[in-house]
């Protein structure tokens, strides 16, 4: 341990009063003093004594990590700062930190979490006004955006399917197959996308990006399966940016050929440099149904999504969306529309929780000549998600999640109720 002479406190004699007086100091302070002259191993052996008996103190974490930053160790950084925020889920100071770590170490996508996190606190217009630059360099500098995600997925309704087992076709009764009534089981999600964007002049990025999403159960009859891309150029400028995109999808269900659909998308994104980030997109898509081509047409799309954060440890979004389905035949031609919110709050001792509403509503131009009526379906979805941020292993964390659906429909068939539960691994948060 590092300490500081102790002051006598009986009379010194007169000889000894004109030696300059020595200040006590703490280990910590002795460490920022060791740090400031680049002596990162002697402060970093001071700090690591005192957190053997404070595990959780957020200055000793704090210094640490700072001197893990300085030596590029950012992997031991983040996960230091991380720690604080367990604790501590509204330190600004550790969010603007940890968002500069993550910028160093090129992870732009968690970088522009933590500086929005950072920049809803309570911090000088000045620093504001440091994150804004940060925040348009990511913007510019983001080459390769990569996401994952895999988990277990127990459903009380796998295919969709009614709880009813009769339906009225004709006018008459009949017995529907057990395979089309509803089925439970366990699955496997998994989810990969991610997008290459290099920055072609200094305000035009090219965009090539695509998604894969699988979930799997057991006889392969409702595996459901898309891989969807795109790719044009993004022009940026100083608080938004204009995408013009062409876009593609082949979606698989049953592992047999589902859905096609080829077309473009324009997209923006508003308020980079500020608290609320407003995303909102226009696309059309000529899709064909290889399973009942009557139901081919142009889908036409156009939603937005307005998010606002409160504070360092939380924040709030609303969706809405309009969607409008030609078809060869009237009965499957369609309009329908959508709006949700959602909140996210990262908790003490780790935790961050989120909660979403959702409702939909889609109305067909003609009634089904089997069924006589026309349909007309409404849903609610909510879904629930919780993590763990203590529990990080290489940049992952485990992660809960729960999506109750309620379909009511003017035709039994398309009625239904699902519960959806996944347990498994996130890598942002």
């Amino acid at each position: 341990m590092l300490f500081a002479a102790l002051l006598v406190l009986a009379p010194a004699p007169a000889a000894a009063q004109n030696k300059p007086e020595s200040l006590a100091i703490s280990n910590a302070q002795a460490a920022q003093l060791l740090i400031a002259n680049g002596r990162y191993d002697d402060a970093q052996k001071l700090l690591e004594r005192d957190l053997i008996l404070k595990p959780n103190d957020s200055e000793t974490l704090f210094l640490l990590a700072a001197i893990a930053a300085a030596k590029k160790e950012y992997d031991t950084a983040i996960s230091l700062y991380r720690r604080i925020l367990v604790h501590e889920p509204d330190a600004e100071r550790v969010r603007l930190e940890l968002a500069r770590v993550f910028f160093l170490k090129g992870d732009y996508d968690n970088a522009e979490r933590q500086f929005r996190f950072a920049r809803a606190g309570d911090i000088p217009d000045s620093v504001k006004a440091n994150i804004d630059r940060f925040l348009s360099a990511i913007y510019r500098l983001r080459e390769w955006r990569f996401n994952f995600s895999f988990a277990l997925a127990p459903d009380t309704n796998e295919n969709a399917g009614p709880s009813t087992s009769q339906v009225n076709i004709f006018g008459l009764p009949f017995e529907l197959n057990p395979n089309s009534r509803k089925q439970s089981g366990v699955g496997v999600a998994g989810d990969v996308n991610g997008e290459w964007s290099p920055l072609i002049t200094d305000t035009i990025k090219a965009r090539i990006g695509g998604d894969f999403t699988r979930l799997e159960y057991s006889g392969g009859q409702f595996d459901d399966m898309t891989v969807s891309g795109y790719a044009g150029p993004q022009f940026l400028f100083s608080d938004w940016d204009f995408s013009i995109l062409g876009t593609g999808f082949d979606r698989w269900y049953g592992n047999r050929p589902y859905l096609t659909g080829v077309g473009g998308k324009l997209a923006a994104e508003v308020g980079i440099t500020s608290n609320m980030l407003i995303a909102a997109s226009f696309g059309a898509q000529n899709v064909r149904d290889r399973l009942i081509p009557q139901q081919s047409g142009v889908l036409y799309s156009v939603q937005a999504q307005p998010t606002y954060v409160l504070n360092p440890s939380s924040l709030v979004m609303l969706q809405g969306g309009f969607n409008r389905q030609e078809a060869e035949v009237a009965p499957y031609a369609y309009s329908g529309f959508w709006m949700g919110a959602g909140y996210q709050q990262d908790l003490p001792f780790g935790f961050s929780a989120g909660v979403q509403p959702t409702f939909y509503s889609t109305r067909y131009d003609a009634a089904l000549p089997a069924f006589g009526v026309t349909r007309q379906d409404t849903a609610w979805m909510l879904s629930f998600t919780l993590l763990n941020r203590r529990l990080d292993y290489h940049g992952f964390t485990p992660r809960f999640s729960y999506i109750f659906t309620d379909q009511h429909s003017d035709i039994s068939l398309f009625s239904y109720h699902r519960n959806q539960f996944q347990f498994g691994l996130t890598s942002l948060f």
